[in-house]
């Protein structure tokens, strides 16, 4: 398979591929624990299940940081294949030449939000002066490992799929003509609604973590993470339709994968690292709050709320700062918006 002699899809399969070991090494060893396994008893055997399931989650921990790695790495390797296939300029071309399409960027992504979330369930586990989440976490971890080996499995088919001797389409001849067919007539179209709803959303969001971070509650928690998912759901058209345009200064130029280029600055990298990290910790913080109950320690819950709920609220306001600018670096130098 060509793709072995690639570096970068190389090291994307690789990272998946010992992910998904260590990740079903500890599955089975969290299924032994489980069985057992007796919150508050103090017996030797429950001690060694204890020193047991540290361990496991240790390698868990490690295994899922990885998993974080291999989403940007899916991207780059895509992104760095565009070189070698004719036509393709950007990522956006590699994905399309293959019969899988976007679907290994799309089950990256839900893998390392899974895991985010579920090292997010494990740091508040640690906090806790008793181990009352270890269940629960052992638990989850019986919906993220499937998510894993998915993961490799898409990339591992988007892998063998490529064909460097193939003449690919470029994003102008398909996303930029389909994505604009949405954005015709006076002014922006829908874009600059978009624009709108996701800079208003983003300030509610940044808004609710930092309450969240000053004052710890369910509700706070809860809103917070309602807030991260509407601020998500508008800003992703709104890159496309809006944003992308002004970063390249072309109105019919909507491509997301070349605002990781020099072109554009480089701004996709901070945007979407962003807009990942603010999405993950404000679901997390819903997390959290879901699970205050049983946690049954308010100080250990209140410490990991207000931590991400600064963090957070950081993760927005990056992610306002990467929308606005493009938008705004245009309108200073010409006055008006690139859709005139």
């Amino acid at each position: 398979m060509d793709a072995l002699a690639r570096p970068w899809l190389l090291a994307r399969l690789l990272s998946g591929l010992v992910t998904v070991a260590l990740c079903l090494a500890a599955l089975f060893v969290a299924w032994r624990v489980l069985r057992h396994w007796r919150v508050g008893a103090t017996s030797e055997g429950q001690l060694a299940l204890e020193r047991r399931a540290e361990l496991v989650a240790t390698q868990v921990q490690a295994g899922l940081f990885l998993s974080l790695t291999s989403l940007v790495l899916t991207v780059l390797a895509a992104d760095r294949s565009a070189d070698a296939i004719r036509g393709a300029m950007c990522a956006w071309g590699v994905f399309d030449s293959t019969a899988v399409g976007l679907w290994p960027l799309a089950t990256s992504a839900a893998a390392a939000l899974a895991c985010a979330l579920w090292l997010v369930l494990h740091r508040l586990d640690l906090r806790l002066e008793e181990p009352r989440l270890t269940r629960t976490k052992f638990l989850a971890l019986n919906v993220v490992a499937p998510l894993v080996v998915l993961d490799l499995g898409v990339f591992a088919a988007f892998a063998s799929q490529l064909d460097f001797d193939v003449v690919a389409s470029c994003c102008s001849v398909g996303l930029d003509g389909f994505a604009g067919r949405g954005a015709q007539g006076a002014g922006a179209g829908p874009g600059a609604t978009f624009f709108a709803l996701s800079l208003g959303l983003c300030a509610v969001a940044i808004a609710v973590l930092c309450w969240s971070a000053r004052r710890p509650s369910r509700a706070s928690g809860l809103l917070a993470a309602l807030a991260s998912v509407a601020a998500t759901t508008t800003t992703l058209p709104a890159v496309l339709l809006y944003v992308a345009p002004h970063a390249y200064e072309l109105p019919h130029h909507r491509c997301p994968f070349c605002l990781l280029h020099a072109g554009a600055n480089g701004i996709g990298w901070p945007l979407f690292g962003g807009l990942f990290l603010a999405t993950t910790l404000g679901l997390g913080l819903g997390l959290v709050e879901l699970l205050r109950p049983r946690a049954n320690d308010p100080g250990a819950v209140d410490e990991s709320a207000r931590a991400l709920g600064r963090w957070g609220a950081l993760g927005w306001a990056v992610v306002v700062v990467c929308v606005a600018l493009p938008v705004a670096t245009y309108w200073a130098r010409t006055g008006a918006s690139v859709f005139g």
